[in-house]
Order: C-alpha cells, then structure tokens, then sequence
C-alpha cells in the first residue's frame, strides 16, 4: 500500500549485528528499518528504562513523517512515503539474520535505513517542485 511504512528494528550496532534479533524483515514486507533495540523509554511505577522493538522502530519513522508533514503540509502521505523510502541510507555490509548473513536489500524494500536530514533535503526538493 502507498499509505503505510512497515518498519523493521535496528540495533544500536553498526556492523553485522545492526538487524535486531526480534525483527521483522522480507524483501515485500518490511519497507525500511529504524532504530528499535535498547530505546530509552518510559515504564511503569514512573520509571524509565533501555526496551526493544517494532514498536519502538515504527515510531521513530511515524516521528519522521510527523517532522516532513509539518514543514511541508502540501506534501501527500504517499509523497512522504517515497521521501523517507528514498532518503534512506544504503549500508553497503552483509548484515546477521538467524544463521543467514545478507545485505539490507535482501530484507527490506528500500534495502535503506531512516535518515531524517536526508529526508528534510529531499521533501524540500519535492516540495519545490509542486
């Protein structure tokens, strides 16, 4: 669908073990992946801790198309998509799943990480074209 990301979790590795052991990935069904492993968040009892997940990724890219929306109203959901899709960053490394070593290609869509300056240039660039 144009409207919606699927979001896969980063560790805070870079290297071969930056793929989140809990992940989600697929080359159709994961569009990009976020940080989502040892996130600083709040817990229960006001308490604050390090948790992991897709949950914690999805938002971090929920965040990003919240920044571009609000800089560039004028832009459409599927326009934001493409934006954060193509200003992701290609790390060119095999990366760890399970027993398997890929590359980010092989497990997402946009074979990308997020990158939230390269998507504030690129909506810009868009933007302007409107």
């Amino acid at each position: 669908n144009d409207n919606y990301l699927t979001v896969g979790a980063l560790t805070p590795n870079y290297g071969p073990d930056m793929i989140a052991s809990f992940s989600n990935y697929g080359k159709r069904s994961v569009d990009i992946f976020a940080p989502g492993d040892k996130i600083y968040s709040t817990l229960p009892s006001d308490s604050y801790g390090l948790e992991g997940g897709t949950s914690m990724a999805a938002p971090a890219i929920a965040g990003m198309a919240a920044v571009i929306r609000s800089l560039y109203p004028q832009l459409t959901a599927v326009q934001v998509k493409r934006v954060i899709l193509d200003s992701g960053l290609s790390i060119p490394l095999q990366v760890r799943v399970g027993d398997q070593e890929l590359t980010l290609e092989d497990l997402c869509t946009s074979g990308k990480i997020a990158n939230l300056y390269g998507a504030l240039l690129l909506a810009d660039q868009v933007a302007g074209k409107k």
